[in-house]
């Protein structure tokens, strides 16, 4: 899965690849970063668990700013095709060594091993530089919103939280507006973020809708 979680640059004059560059891995155990690990407990609450997940982002938009590239990832997590690398904590090994609250989360069973529990899915979107680096990152505030708003699927917690996919961008007086659709709540959900400046992107507000539930893409449009 490491290879998985990163992302090629390829440049389009000789068409061959330039560099590859790993994205790294997201602690659910820092502040911020907090979730709800577990389908089973009988309760929604984001709360530090000692985790790390992979970013694998799904969707992925570039805009530029101040003459610098910016990429807004969602980071919906995936595993292999057959699920061959995927098991929760306590159908492996590692059942004993890990914290009770853990014991239902899905785990990379290719990566993990005892003390480092490593998970699909940021659960975020993130914006990172050209070379990589993250500018912002939303940290639990996708999940957050979706409890607040009373959509968030616990059925999900012990897999991906509430899946961001797709990413669209769209630019409104002089703003740069990003949506991010998430595949896995009780009712359609986009959230909506001012991403202006890369560095302090923040919340605007989250569209919900009974009807076109885990939306795969989006398109961003302007209506005369």
């Amino acid at each position: 899965l490491q290879e998985a979680n990163a992302i090629g640059m390829l440049d389009m004059n000789n068409n061959s690849f330039s560099q590859i560059i790993g994205l790294g891995t997201k602690d659910f155990s820092a502040a911020g970063y907090e979730i709800d690990p577990s389908h089973k407990d009988g309760k929604i609450e984001l709360r530090p668990a000692s985790v790390s997940g992979f970013y694998q982002p799904d969707s992925i938009a570039v805009y530029e700013k101040s003459g610098k590239t910016y990429l807004v990832m969602a980071n919906e997590g995936d595993t292999r095709e057959d699920d061959g690398d995927k098991a929760r904590v306590k159908d492996t090994s590692l059942k004993n060594s890990s914290p009770s609250d853990l014991q239902q989360l899905n785990i990379s069973t290719t990566d993990s091993s005892e003390g480092e529990l490593l998970t699909f899915g940021g659960r975020s979107f993130t914006i990172r530089d050209e070379n990589g680096d993250i500018v912002f990152d939303s940290c639990n505030e996708l999940d957050a919103k979706a409890i607040e708003l009373g959509i968030y699927d616990d059925n999900r917690s012990d897999d991906k939280g509430v899946e961001p996919e797709g990413v669209a961008l769209l630019e409104i007086g002089g703003r740069t507006l990003a949506f991010i659709g998430l595949e896995r709540t009780t009712q359609s959900a986009i959230a909506i973020y001012d991403i202006t400046d890369p560095a302090n992107a923040t919340f605007l507000d989250m569209i919900v809708d009974a009807g076109d539930l885990s939306p795969e893409g989006l398109q961003t449009f302007m209506l005369d």
